[in-house]
């Protein structure tokens, strides 16, 4: 395994080829104090201004709580984070707009319209839109004054959102366009002032991005969705009958929309990975308060070992979560700072630098909105009966994590997207997967990785080292197998998505564990790292092994499986201890906060 080059920041996608330097890799522990104090604020209204009106917003029957709340965050300076301080914005560095999208999380509908609203809708503009629509439009998006929506997804369109029907016609004196079409499942559409519209122009294969203002002739609407979760989120149907706009209104260049679209999406999908983040804390600490107060054969349920197992599970996987988010978010700001020294533009610097990362945007997304849905479900279970109950606080978060496995592109579509992209490096030689994984497979020698307690961190970066060479095995051995035939294998392609979910979550677990221990000595850090070893061990082996065997023959599959377990092959942990040691360490704190755990 190669020692990552210290010259140059790392490259998306790269962590699989390198072993990483952990003093290169960023942890949430490294933010300093005014991104700390931005996060204060922020936790401070939240605290004042949405979480106490959770509830009425829920119930749909205060629909102007989350526009007004939308104002409120503006006048803050929460709405224009990632946007210049000529446009009236903070010009924040990505990895604090990712903080305060992590802090957000917490809040349900309201977070859903804030993420709309700050991704989807305003970003189009920002990286797109000429001198004059960023100069009418921008300034009144990050004041509140403007709410903003993105109207992509159609009856017939969803993950193949290039295949949308809606159509875009220039008038014959071309001065406008006529737009016809029909969206679905548009966030904020009840209330926004402009929307972000994706049609085709005549004919054209691919899809162009429009600004359509509120308020046009023709532009109709279904009455609110009726949904699962978020439920005080506007979604809406969108029709557009004949809308004409000034063709000064097209964003970007012609069929550069279905570019767009994907740009923004990569930033909301690793948005959405520290979206859930705060989610995540708030139903720990209400199920370590919950645990510790109910009663049962005489003594509290905190006592028990199969709330202690859940609690760690709990805490560990939204650990990991902050870790992989944290890590990737200033892998992305590194890039983002090299561009522009090498030249570029903030915007240039910004695309070029977050499409380098898809892998890791994807990684984010898959991992964040599944841990999301594990910690709720483990949270209702300590509540037991009354965890089903509304009057408990573990409803809400339930029906609401729900969504995050489906938008931003469904976890399947992004599996896809994960090897695909990586595929697509590999043949462009941006990054030399297909080299080293031959030599892998010409080399065939499985060593096992030998444990060392008193070298802890060092022989557990041994394993990962190993687990890539495993991967790239299985993935050089499925390329040549399927050769262009591979993307049609989706079951093998998610299974080759898991192991390199599995190694990044691995590694960025250990690496943020190694960091803080060598500045604190903290215990529990060891047992932490050994919690994600042990779990994510099983499912790289399970993921690696149900790959070979859907296409293998017997005696390759059983070669294969061989060098499987040998690379899976490391030291048996006292997993029930380490995970009461971790449950304990946060019951006595009585929380899983979002800074100053490990003191």
């Amino acid at each position: 395994m190669n020692k990552e080059n210290n010259s140059k920041s790392v490259i998306g996608g790269e962590f699989l080829l390198n072993e990483v330097d952990v003093s290169k890799v960023f942890i949430m522990e490294d933010f300093n104090e005014e991104q700390r104090m931005m996060a204060d604020s922020c936790n401070d209204f939240l605290e004042k201004e949405v979480i106490p009106v959770t509830e009425k917003i829920d119930s749909k029957e205060h629909p102007e709580l989350i526009p007004e709340l939308l104002t409120k965050s503006g006048e803050l300076g929460l709405l224009g984070l990632s946007i210049g301080e000529e446009y009236g914005g903070m010009n924040m560095s990505f990895n604090t707009s990712m903080l305060i999208a992590d802090i957000v999380g917490i809040t349900g509908s309201f977070s859903t319209a804030y993420g709309a609203h700050t991704g989807i809708a305003t970003l189009p503009i920002k990286y797109y839109g000429n001198n004059s629509q960023k100069e009418k439009y921008l300034n009144g998006l990050v004041s509140g004054e403007l709410k903003g929506a993105y109207c992509l997804t159609e009856p017939d369109s969803g993950s193949d959102a290039n295949s949308g029907k809606s159509r875009a016609i220039l008038s014959e004196d071309k001065s406008k366009y006529i737009i016809n079409g029909q969206k679905m499942w548009i966030s904020n559409g009840g209330f926004a002032d402009l929307f972000i519209v994706f049609a085709k122009i005549d004919d054209d294969k691919n899809l162009t991005a429009f600004i359509v203002e509120k308020g046009l002739d023709g532009i109709n609407m279904n009455p609110e969705e009726e949904k699962l979760g978020i439920k005080g989120s506007s979604t809406r149907q969108i029709f557009f009958n004949d809308v004409e706009i000034s063709s000064k209104n097209i964003l970007g260049n012609r069929e550069e929309g279905f570019k767009i679209a994907l740009n923004v999406l990569n930033i909301g999908r690793i948005k959405l990975g520290a979206g859930v983040l705060g989610g995540c804390r708030g139903v720990i600490d209400h199920s370590i308060n919950y645990s510790k107060e109910r009663i049962q054969f005489n003594v509290p349920i905190a006592s028990f070992g199969a709330i202690k197992y859940k609690i760690s599970n709990m805490i560990v996987k939204t650990f990991s979560c902050e870790s992989i988010c944290y890590r990737a978010g200033d892998d992305i700001e590194q890039k983002i700072k090299e561009f522009k020294e090498g030249g570029k533009t903030l915007n240039e610097s910004e695309l070029s630098a977050i499409e380098l990362f898809s892998v890791e945007c994807a990684i984010c997304k898959i991992y964040g909105s599944e841990i999301l849905d594990y910690v709720v479900d483990e949270g209702v279970q300590i509540y037991g009966g009354m965890g089903y109950s509304e009057e408990a606080p573990m409803a809400r978060p339930y029906r609401d994590a729900r969504i995050s496995r489906i938008y931003e592109g469904t976890n399947e579509i992004n599996r896809m997207l994960i090897v695909g992209t990586l595929l697509k490096k590999s043949i462009k030689n941006e990054i030399n997967l297909f080299k080293k994984a031959m030599e892998v497979i010409k080399d065939g020698k499985f060593n096992n990785v030998v444990y060392s307690s008193d070298n802890h961190f060092k022989s557990s970066q041994k394993l990962v080292n190993s687990l890539k060479d495993c991967f790239l095995y299985i993935f050089g051995k499925a390329a040549m197998h399927f050769n262009d035939k591979i993307k049609s294998e989706q079951e093998v392609l998610m299974n080759i998505a898991d192991v390199i979910i599995s190694i990044y979550v691995l590694e960025s677990t250990l690496k943020r564990c190694e960091k803080i221990y060598s500045n604190t000595k903290n215990s529990i850090m060891i047992d932490i790292s050994k919690a994600s070893i042990y779990t994510n061990l099983s499912l790289i082996k399970h993921h690696s092994v149900e790959s070979v065997i859907s296409y293998m023959d017997k005696d390759d599959a059983n070669k294969t499986i061989e060098y499987i377990n040998s690379c899976t092959n490391f030291e048996n942990f006292n997993i029930k201890e380490i995970n009461r040691n971790i449950a304990n360490y946060f019951l006595e704190k009585n929380s899983y906060s979002l800074f100053n755990n490990f003191k």
